[in-house]
């Protein structure tokens, strides 16, 4: 099992470098990200037919089925391969690790005030750990679409972040787990294939990096990486393959600057520490919260 975890985040880690690697090679980012997702997706779908026969979705969770695809994989990787025309893969990880900030601050605006404290604590750590790692980066002089990438991408996390939420509602109700992550697939990468008819060029670039790189992110990073996580899900519960947030920007890091030369300095580990220590206090702020009061009512007693 931990094997199947370590493997799961090494090719989410590495996955941001291949999107990297095709976008700088040519490939338009929505018709590269969608005909990944398009693929990946009809190739869950059939696997999941031939081997359990049923990929249907009842009609009152098609509904849910079509947000989770619009915004967990349409949005967020829209946004995600289009940032990565500006900012280095590094970053672009970084800022996908954040969505256990983007989580905690969906729920306070919905009311939610458990924790809130160590929640807000973990918010501000993170998001100044955000500073101290992209500002560096984007270099001496900050370009106006390096900026607005990064708050794309950022946004967008916030839309993933309501795919995610609807995503667990319609899998408590018993659907099969990787029929959701199919349909997802499907519907997100035709979503992006569409937008990218209406707003990429019609010329396309197909080179050795763009093909290797869209088929390492169809079987390793689709396929195999979110097939571990699902398989994961299934065997252990929810919160160990969630952990992959922790290591896999970690990853990231190195395999951008040892392949791409991205950069890499004291701010990066910094700011990278900062924003992990902060999703771990969102994420686990119950169990921070708790141990706070026991440590209190030791010292007051």
């Amino acid at each position: 099992m931990y094997f199947i975890y370590g493997l799961m985040c090494l090719i989410f880690g590495t996955t941001f470098l291949a999107i990297k690697i095709g976008i700088e090679a040519g490939a338009p980012p929505f018709l590269f990200a969608g005909m990944r997702f398009f693929v990946a997706g009809m190739i869950v779908l059939v696997a999941v037919k031939l081997t359990q026969g049923e990929i249907s979705v009842k009609a009152g969770k098609r509904t849910d089925v079509l947000l989770v695809g619009i915004f967990m994989t349409g949005t967020m990787f829209g946004c995600l391969y289009w940032g990565e025309r500006y900012i280095s893969s590094s970053i672009a990880a970084l800022l996908a690790a954040t969505t256990p900030i983007m989580i905690g601050i969906v729920e306070w605006l919905q009311g939610s005030r458990e924790s809130i404290g160590i929640k807000a604590c973990g918010l501000l750590i993170s998001f100044m750990g955000v500073g101290f790692a992209v500002l560096p980066a984007l270099g001496v002089e900050v370009t106006k679409e390096a900026l607005l990438a990064v708050i794309v991408i950022l946004a967008a996390e916030v839309g993933c972040v309501f795919g995610t939420m609807t995503a667990k509602r319609v899998l408590s109700t018993g659907l099969n787990p990787f029929v959701l992550n199919g349909w997802q697939m499907l519907i997100g990468g035709t979503t992006l294939i569409l937008l990218s008819l209406v707003t990429e060029p019609a010329k396309v670039v197909i080179n050795y990096h763009v093909f290797w790189s869209w088929a390492y992110l169809v079987v390793l990073g689709s396929l195999a990486g979110h097939g571990s996580y699902y398989w994961l899900v299934h065997r252990a519960g929810p919160l160990l393959p969630s952990t992959w947030t922790y290591i896999s920007p970690v990853i990231a890091q190195f395999v951008g600057y040892y392949v791409l030369a991205e950069y890499l300095s004291g701010y990066s580990f910094i700011g990278l520490s900062l924003v992990l220590g902060g999703v771990f206090l969102v994420s686990r702020a119950a169990t921070v919260e708790a141990w706070l009061k026991k440590q209190f009512q030791r010292a007051v007693y």
